[in-house]
């Protein structure tokens, strides 16, 4: 789905706020510690909820960090999208693509964000798309590329936080995260994905009311004049 539809993508619609917001709602986190995996596994279904569907590939693997490969970002557990077709992993191509439910309101600033972390040495090998997504509860029905990250062992030898903040347009009503690196069921490990609700900056409310006020007092001169 993914792969198939890049080109007709809008461009991301990104906000910026003059002042650090105060503190930020947070609506949506998913750590990944469901469910629990002594190895690793691949599901079409995961989440500390079970918000997460697989919509493309072979299915949402599951690492506990106990097999060696990494320590989590947060918790024991994280995702590797380029996936197994072994363990519950589908026939097919590897590298899949995850989405999920968020209570959006159109209109409102969120910040989006997740760790990531790259496996492998090889170039354009651990690619991890964030996407605003239309989606209907197992399929992609339009959406929007949000950040990109893309890491070799190189360059990037930790985790790190991936965070950018997207305005609400009509019909988006989730987010999806995919592998598009190398299809070789070696990528990019996700984990602590989080939305929180970015409040208006404390300052504007006082502007506004500020602005309606010199309003007023406008008014009030044209009527004695």
């Amino acid at each position: 789905m993914f792969s198939k539809v890049k080109a007709a993508m809008a461009a991301c619609v990104l906000s910026t706020i003059a002042a650090a917001p105060a503190s930020a709602g947070v609506i949506f986190f998913d750590g990944f510690e469901s469910p629990d995996e002594d190895n690793w596994g691949v599901y079409q279904v995961v989440g500390d909820n079970g918000d997460w569907v697989a919509v493309e590939g072979a299915g949402i693997e599951i690492q506990d960090e106990s097999i060696g490969i990494t320590s989590a970002f947060e918790g024991e557990q994280y995702v590797e999208l380029d996936s197994d077709n072994a363990r519950g992993g589908l026939p097919g191509d590897t590298n899949s693509a995850m989405a999920t439910f968020i209570d959006f309101v159109v209109g409102q600033t969120y910040e989006i964000s997740f760790a990531y972390k790259p496996r492998t040495n090889t170039a354009n090998d651990n690619i991890i798309e964030l996407f605003a997504v239309n989606f209907d509860g197992s399929n992609i029905v339009s959406q929007l590329l949000l950040a990109t990250a893309n890491e070799t062992t190189s360059s990037l030898g930790d985790w790190t936080v991936i965070s950018v903040l997207f305005t609400v347009q009509q019909g988006f009503n989730g987010i999806a995260l995919a592998a598009g690196g190398l299809d070789n069921s070696l990528g990019g490990f996700i984990d602590a994905v989080s939305v929180s609700e970015v409040p208006i900056p404390a300052a504007l409310p006082l502007f506004v009311f500020g602005m309606a006020g010199v309003g007023a007092m406008m008014r009030r001169k044209r009527k004695i004049a």
